[in-house]
């Protein structure tokens, strides 16, 4: 009863207070789970010619076939090139990229690698997809001229033009070509080759088709493929692209490539707003949200002070009230409940007029035999048993508050139903029961209520 009183200005009850517990530390371990393994169930939403997009001039194909050749390949989104010591592939890329607000150009970015001895290979941009009127199947076109010649310059820088072309398309259609020089000798088959027409001084061509230069090599450690078609996850498959790819990549070294998706414009953006506002990290978000609410209810309480109890106005309820808060305050939770039991047979005892007693247990015996009779199962005797087994200790454990409330329970239910025939017969007529004073009421035993008459 104390323990009641104290936690009334609580908001949540014991029992709800180890349920939010338990949301409690599962809402940490999603915390952390989502830090530790969220990322693995986002990838980024992958534009034509990204190493993860699944198109048809994606590079995922190629991604994966190096892979399986003995390669470790990875994928950059930063922009911190100077720390990258493995091959960098960039494939088929804008001119500019833009990281946190900071532009980069890929002129700077190949020239700073050049001048730290960090190899670089850059594949020169030849087609991009455009939606046509259906709107459902993509149109494919040559890469706009500007965006091509931004990229050409950056990857070849020539100062000393002689007018002559950048690049040179054979005629439409599959083109079926053996492809010759320091690599070895490859068959490509790819639409349209393009090929370098025009080369700074110094660069070494590794591999030659019959209208120019399809792989050069700059002194520094920076390498130009003309034709993207070579590497498309459409077209790898064909002639001897992975073969040609290999030898490349060996003649770069490293058994680690590195292939760069910032100048595709997927560059990290680290400002915590837009970082805690995506999958996964807005998970973190949501968690740490859960358990800032969960903890603040835990420990709140009620404003101002606990609610009092309702007025029972006067009369019998609030002489009850009065009288059971009385009775109660202080004693052990096993000695009301036997009190309680007591007074209900002695209650019974009374009002059901059965013969004087001098003991307890022969009242509860009178009771039981008045119970039979009415074909109603005797519990006055197993109640007093019970209630006699009550531990009458302060400390009150769960397993005595639970018995002792099912023992008053079980004394309320069997006192209604003796009482309740009494009550019905004399709502129907019957002759109400005499005073127990001057002799036995109609409740008690038959036989005896002669004798008692004769005497």
């Amino acid at each position: 009863m104390k323990r009641g009183s104290d936690a009334r200005g609580e908001i949540f009850s014991p029992w709800m207070r180890r349920a939010v517990l338990a949301l409690v530390v599962v809402s940490a371990a999603g915390g952390v789970g989502s830090l530790l393994y969220g990322a693995r169930f986002v990838s980024p939403t992958p534009i034509d010619t990204d190493s993860y997009g699944a198109g048809p001039l994606g590079h995922r194909v190629f991604a994966e076939v190096l892979e399986e050749l003995g390669r470790h390949v990875l994928q950059n989104r930063g922009d911190r090139y100077d720390t990258i010591d493995t091959p960098l592939l960039v494939l088929e890329p804008r001119a500019e990229a833009r990281v946190d607000g900071t532009l980069h150009r890929l002129e700077h970015v190949l020239a700073a690698r050049q001048a730290q001895g960090q190899p670089t290979l850059v594949v020169l941009p030849k087609w991009e997809l455009q939606l046509g009127l259906s709107m459902v199947e993509p149109v494919v076109e040559p890469v706009g001229d500007e965006r091509f010649m931004d990229v050409f310059d950056a990857a070849l820088p020539d100062h000393h033009g002689d007018g002559r072309p950048r690049v040179h398309h054979v005629a439409s259609g599959m083109t079926d070509t053996m492809l010759v020089g320091l690599l070895g000798e490859f068959r490509a088959e790819v639409p349209e080759l393009q090929t370098i027409q025009r080369l700074p001084v110094g660069c070494d061509v590794l591999l030659d088709g019959p209208t120019g230069a399809v792989i050069v090599e700059f002194p520094r450690g920076t390498y130009v493929v003309s034709d993207p078609d070579l590497l498309h996850s459409y077209n790898l498959h064909r002639g001897d692209h992975a073969a040609m790819w290999l030898a490349l990549l060996e003649r770069i070294g490293g058994d680690t490539v590195v292939i760069d998706e910032t100048f595709h414009g997927h560059g990290h953006a680290l400002k915590l707003g837009e970082a805690l506002g995506q999958f996964p990290a807005i998970l973190v978000v949501a968690h740490l949200a859960v358990l800032l609410f969960l903890i603040i209810m835990l420990g709140s309480r009620r404003f101002g002070r606990p609610e009092d109890d309702p007025s029972l106005g006067h009369g019998p309820r609030e002489a009850i009230a009065v009288a059971a808060s009385v009775l109660a305050d202080g004693q052990p939770l096993g000695t009301l409940a036997y009190n309680y039991v007591v007074e209900v047979i002695q209650d019974l005892h009374r009002r059901l007029g059965l013969p004087e007693a001098s003991t307890l247990e022969l009242r509860a015996q009178h009771v039981d035999m008045t119970a039979r009779r009415r074909e109603i199962a005797p519990e006055a005797a197993r109640l007093l048993a019970a209630a006699h087994a009550l531990p009458r200790t302060k400390r009150v454990t769960r397993k005595t508050q639970a018995d002792a409330w099912r023992l008053a329970r079980a004394a309320f239910a069997f006192r209604s139903k003796l009482l309740e025939p009494a009550s019905k017969k004399s709502s129907a007529g019957a002759p109400a029961p005499a005073s127990p004073s001057p002799g036995p009421g109609p409740d008690a035993d038959p036989q005896a209520a002669p004798r008692g008459n004769a005497a």
